[in-house]
Parts: structure tokens; C-alpha cells; sequence
């Protein structure tokens, strides 16, 4: 099984060697329709085309373009929840930011992960590496704080500014940097258990020197990612992994009402447009090269 691109925004053209080493799912039509927000009809026709692309192929490795399109990985999460059903499977979800606001009808960017984290099929969310302020006053921000209160989703940020620790939803909440890695590791091999374990990965959630995205950016390295996935993942099945993060010149829509809001709400939430230079693509490449022969092995021995 090669990894598959979910073409929706041209991302990938300047990447020829991805492009060449992968199978592609054609959705650049729907892409406007689906970038930052997308309400249930262009998520229907996306989760139609992908399960007819996908179909048969057993889990797979999806590389979906800009961050913009992480709400996507609610559809492919619940495709590979469904391959087994029977089986309890866990959402490693590593993101700068926690994307668990309420959204309503749809979906957002901003808020699949608490909509994931009901899922029949997924036992748990744990949210990994966070940096973004969006941890601070959360409820304020509109999170859908009940599933980290019922422990369907569990935050671990990277760092929370210049303290050790946060409160979410009364929760008290230790930063990695505070636990260090290998009681973090701990932790996470603990509340996994035995569960499969699937895997969405927003670029967002590293180093500037890892990656280029057009949101703000963590601070983790991608060494320091890999190396997490591969503990993680050792004696475990993996159900699939999607990525996201790679910048794009972005198209919204559908419609000009729906172009205007979300060009409004781009220009609030994103503090800049990136420059698709020769040496962003080159990090972008390089990044998801490394993200796929991580990942790509787990996949095929799921297979």
C-alpha cells in the first residue's frame, strides 16, 4: 500500500516525489467548499469519494494538504473505526492546537476532535504537544469541554507559556516539558493499553525549522515527533494516519457569502499568509518523507 494524497487544495504540485510515490484521490473540486469549515453536504460527497477510493484497501496513510482540511480526518477516523468496529481504537492526535470548539452544522478545523471523541469505535482522543494560547481560557473560546470531563479526550500540551501546568475543564493538567518524555511516554502506554491506535497529525504542531503551515506554530522538533510515534506504536496495530500542514494558496467557498465569512475569520485566526518559496516546499517535502517511512511500515503490517 503506497500513501494516498486527498488532493482538495493543489498542495502537493510542487512536491513531485510524493506525487510520484503516491496514489492520488482527485478532490480539488470540493476543496473550497470543505477549506476552514464545511457544512454536511460537502462532507457527504468527500466521505462518498474517499471510501469508493479507498475501498478495500485496508488501512491507509493520508496526506490531506493544508491545516485548513483537518476536519477531514473526522471522516477518514470513523472509515477506519468502522473496518473493525469490534476492536477499541485510540486517536493520537498531534496538533499545536486542541480543535474541540463547538461548530454546528458541519464541521470545522477548529472542532473535529471533540466530535471524534464520540465516535463509536474510538475509546479516547489524547491531544498532543500543544503550544497554542487556544489552552488558555478555553470555555471562554467555545470548547466542548464536556469530553475532557467525561476523559474522552485528554490534553497534553507541550508547554503552557512559563508555568508547568494548566486547568482544563478542572482538570489539572501537566505540560510535557514538566513530566519529560519518558513519563509522558509512560502515561500514554498506560491509558493506550492494548487499544489499535490511530494516528492525525497536524504540521502546525512543529518547529518552524520542520515545517511551514499558514497557523501559528509549536515548537516540536521532528526528530522529537518521530520518535514518539515509533514507542508508541511499538506492539500496536495502527488503523491508519492522515497528516496535514502543508501551506496552500487557499480558495474558499462555496458561494460568495461563505468566501467572505471565511476569508473574515482567516484573517483573525491566522497570523499570515506564507510565501510558497523553494525552501518552504523543500521543508515540507522533507517532513512528510520522514512522516511517511515512520509511519508507512505500521500501515502495511496492518494491512
Amino acid at each position: 500500500m503506497t500513501a494516498r494524497l486527498l488532493d482538495l487544495d493543489g498542495a502537493f504540485d510542487l512536491q513531485p516525489d510524493l506525487v510520484a510515490e503516491s496514489g492520488r484521490i482527485d478532490a480539488r473540486d470540493l476543496g473550497p467548499a470543505l477549506r476552514l469549515w464545511s457544512r454536511p453536504a460537502a462532507l457527504q460527497a468527500l466521505d462518498l469519494r474517499v471510501r469508493e477510493a479507498l475501498n478495500g484497501s485496508g488501512p491507509a496513510l493520508v496526506f490531506a494538504g493544508s491545516g485548513d482540511f483537518h476536519h477531514v480526518s473526522a471522516l477518514l477516523i470513523r472509515r477506519a473505526a468502522d473496518t473493525a468496529p469490534e476492536r477499541r481504537m485510540t486517536v493520537l492526535h498531534f496538533d499545536n492546537h486542541p480543535d474541540w470548539v463547538r461548530f454546528s452544522p458541519g464541521m470545522h478545523c477548529g472542532s473535529w476532535a471533540a466530535k471524534v471523541a464520540r465516535f463509536s469505535g474510538v475509546r479516547q482522543v489524547i491531544s498532543v504537544a500543544m503550544c497554542s494560547p487556544d489552552m488558555e481560557g478555553s470555555a471562554r473560546k467555545g470548547a466542548d469541554l464536556s469530553v475532557v470531563r467525561e476523559g474522552l479526550l485528554t490534553p497534553f500540551p507541550l508547554r503552557a507559556g512559563a508555568r508547568e501546568e494548566c486547568v482544563v475543564a478542572g482538570r489539572r493538567i501537566l505540560t510535557i516539558e514538566t513530566l519529560g518524555d519518558a513519563l509522558f511516554l509512560e502515561h500514554v502506554d498506560r491509558m493506550i493499553g492494548s487499544d489499535d491506535v490511530y494516528i492525525t497529525i497536524d504540521k502546525d504542531v512543529l518547529s518552524p525549522l520542520d515545517a511551514v503551515t499558514n497557523w501559528d506554530q509549536g515548537d516540536l522538533r521532528l526528530s522529537r515527533l518521530i520518535g514518539w510515534m515509533a514507542h508508541l506504536l511499538d506492539g500496536r496495530r495502527l488503523r491508519g494516519a492522515d497528516i496535514v500542514g502543508d501551506a496552500s494558496l487557499p480558495v474558499y467557498g462555496p458561494g460568495l457569502f461563505a468566501s467572505v465569512l471565511k476569508r473574515v475569520e482567516a484573517a483573525m485566526d491566522q497570523p499570515w499568509q506564507v510565501q510558497l518559496d523553494t525552501e518552504s516546499v523543500r521543508i515540507n517535502a522533507a517532513a512528510n518523507r520522514q512522516l511517511r517511512d515512520c509511519l508507512l511500515p505500521h500501515i502495511r503490517r496492518a494491512s
